[in-house]
């Protein structure tokens, strides 16, 4: 089928990226966007991917019943969320149908009977990197257009002061004459703000992450974000970026007012939390992650005493602090590659009066035999585990693993492995991500007899 020719079909299911499956029986199906099972509508193909067709949504010939209008006006085109068209149980039941039907693909059986719901489901984040388009524009990635910057006036998925935060930082940097990061070439100044929420503390951290300013230009600009922003930031930053990657993580941090951190609390732990620092985006549901993942090592606990939990992908200790507070006679080991975690976690165990180990290092570089560990928690990135951490595991056999999965299709993979060894004897679905087909999932191993 040529590019960019019109398609009328029955949306019969949705992908696990979230759009909408229309069979073709001559090859490839065509995936849209903004769409529903059961629905009957009108795209126009624009793109080849190794999934199949992409398609833009021109018109819904024939609704779904699950079908809302979307509290944001942006919806649709903004990157942001995908699924505000449709109602959120719907979405609850997308996401199941999805996880299903990847664990029936790889041969798995599917232990997940429902995807437990979000506290909230909009401003539910406690953090957002708005990126500035060449024009001035501030807001997010339009979809399939990596290099185009989606102005957006409003979001619903952080707080409403973040949104003024937003207009007052567009018209600042607007009237600045400095020049805004162009993607295409990769030249400009303003590149990213960045805004970061305590939702229990109330504190608010605002970074504005730039290229490298030349000598005097912009530093006498920037002095002034402070001022501009009052009483909207307890902590304000400047971070610079001076790499061409397009990230909003900043080589050089100065501090413009307050501590260059806030806080969070989250089950019974108070979390400090720094600029380039990953924490669960999701506090309401963080809560019920953790304890998810407490639970499964408190039953691990039952059954011996003088326990060694390894937390490898620790972060700043968000699961290893409250396990080492609810199970102080535990001994706790805590690895991660980034070293500013590192810091944050060992400051986090001193504030909090606990006690636990934590070393900067890969996970698949880190020496962990002699610890002899009895339950490892694991909660690694969306690339999974390195192959030489799935060896370790299948050597040392740990009797329990938390798995902590954000992404399970690769977990799916692994578990081709792990499976010699463990019996997948518990899982949880957890919608952390409202309106995205996201989801975070918890699964317990346990060696087999």
């Amino acid at each position: 089928m040529k590019l960019y020719t019109p398609i009328t079909g029955k949306v019969e299911r949705l992908a696990h990226d979230g759009s909408g499956v229309i069979s073709r029986p001559e090859g490839k199906p065509v995936l849209v966007y903004n769409t529903i099972p059961g629905e009957t509508v009108k795209a126009r193909m624009f793109k080849r991917s190794k999934e199949g067709l992409r398609a833009e949504l021109e018109e819904v010939v024939e609704a779904s019943n699950d079908r809302i209008a979307p509290r944001c006006p942006y919806a649709g085109t903004c990157g942001g969320c995908k699924w505000q068209h449709a109602g959120y149980d719907a979405q609850l039941r997308f996401k199941l149908d999805i996880l299903k039907t990847d664990f029936a693909e790889a041969n798995v059986p599917c232990p997940i009977s429902s995807v437990e719901p979000a506290v909230e489901q909009f401003y539910y984040r406690n953090r957002m990197d708005f990126v500035f388009g060449r024009d001035g524009e501030l807001g997010l990635k339009q979809p399939n257009k990596w290099w185009a910057t989606l102005d957006l006036e409003t979001c619903f998925l952080l707080s409403e002061e973040s949104v003024e935060v937003m207009k007052r930082v567009r018209e600042w940097t607007r009237a600045s004459g400095l020049p805004f990061w162009n993607a295409k070439t990769q030249q400009g100044f303003f590149r990213y703000l960045v805004i970061r929420e305590g939702k229990r503390t109330g504190e608010r951290m605002v970074m504005l992450v730039t290229a490298s300013p030349s000598p005097g230009d912009g530093e006498t600009l920037i002095n002034q974000l402070p001022k501009l922003l009052g009483s909207l930031a307890t902590s304000v930053v400047w971070g610079i970026n001076p790499t061409l990657t397009d990230l909003s993580v900043a080589d050089e941090i100065i501090p413009l007012k307050g501590d260059p951190w806030i806080h969070e609390d989250v089950g019974g732990i108070r979390y400090k939390i720094t600029p380039n620092a990953f924490f669960q985006t999701n506090s309401g549901m963080a809560e019920r992650l953790q304890a998810t993942v407490l639970r499964h090592c408190e039953e691990a606990a039952s059954r011996r005493s003088n326990l060694t939990v390894l937390d490898l992908y620790c972060g700043s200790g968000f699961f290893s602090l409250a396990l080492a507070k609810r199970m102080p006679d535990a001994k706790l080991i805590g690895i991660e590659l980034s070293a500013e975690a590192i810091a944050c976690a060992k400051e986090n165990a001193s504030a909090n009066g606990v006690t636990a180990e934590y070393f900067a290092s890969p996970a698949e570089d880190f020496d962990w035999k002699g610890y002899a560990p009895d339950v490892v928690i694991l909660d690694p990135p969306r690339a999974g585990l390195h192959p030489s951490v799935v060896a370790t595991l299948l050597q040392m056999q740990p009797s329990c693993i938390v798995y902590v999965s954000c992404n399970y299709r690769r977990f799916l993979q692994e578990w081709k492995e792990l499976s010699k060894v463990y019996t997948l004897d518990s899982a949880a679905a957890l919608d952390l991500f409202p309106h995205t087909p996201h989801m975070e999932c918890v699964f317990r191993l346990t060696k087999r007899p």
